[in-house]
């Protein structure tokens, strides 16, 4: 059996198991499966007039994700943001699966979540350019310490959960981009000593 040919059924009993991991161990891995599973559960399902219901609006589709919340025990505290982060990979999913003549016809834009992001960063990144150019590193790294610093925390408890996880996303990819740099920078100080040694060796040979 491929896996478009599986029952509505057989998919929900699969994204319980697969969404109780997540609530367990919260990895996006699972994140991801489970997002096919629902892109796959979209495919599945049909509005009244025989399109796919690929934007997830169709009584059987919301009765089959009803289910499958219900069984896999998402604490309330957490659905929005399940839901929510759930939504990225599904959405991101769906543009790869999905013609854009079909989204739109279901009212949903072609572009991907990931797409838009990255769009935002790039007039960021556009944006930081004009302040400083890419060598200028300290300089750099003190603007995204300022702006970092800058978030209000207190902020964070009211966030729409698709906010809060575009929020995730973003400094989850500054942390993994900082350790890097950080990783460059403490490599370059341990060759400086070597370097100045080379230099003064030199100086001593003129001499």
């Amino acid at each position: 059996m491929s896996a478009m040919s599986k029952s509505p059924t057989r998919l929900v009993d699969e994204g319980v198991t697969i969404l109780r991991q997540y609530l367990v161990d919260h990895r996006t891995d699972h994140l991801k499966q489970l997002a096919e599973i629902v892109v796959q559960l979209r495919g599945e399902h049909t509005l009244e007039d025989g399109r796919k219901d690929w934007g997830g609006r169709s009584p059987a589709y919301r009765q089959s994700m009803a289910d499958l919340y219900t069984r896999a025990r998402v604490p309330e505290e957490k659905l929005d943001t399940v839901q929510a982060a759930l939504r990225y990979h599904v959405g991101n999913l769906l543009r790869d699966q999905a013609a854009g003549d079909e989204l739109e016809a279901v009212g949903l834009s072609p572009v991907a979540p990931k797409t838009r992001l990255t769009t935002r960063r790039k007039a960021i990144q556009a944006q930081a350019a004009q302040a400083a150019p890419p060598q200028d590193v300290a300089r750099l790294a003190v603007m995204a310490q300022a702006l970092v610093e800058h978030i209000a925390e207190d902020a964070i408890a009211t966030l729409a959960p698709e906010r809060a996880v575009a929020a995730r996303i973003a400094l989850e990819a500054v942390s993994t981009r900082a350790a890097q740099l950080l990783v460059r920078l403490s490599d370059a100080a341990s060759d400086t000593p070597r370097r100045a040694g080379g230099r003064h060796r030199l100086a001593g040979a003129r001499v």
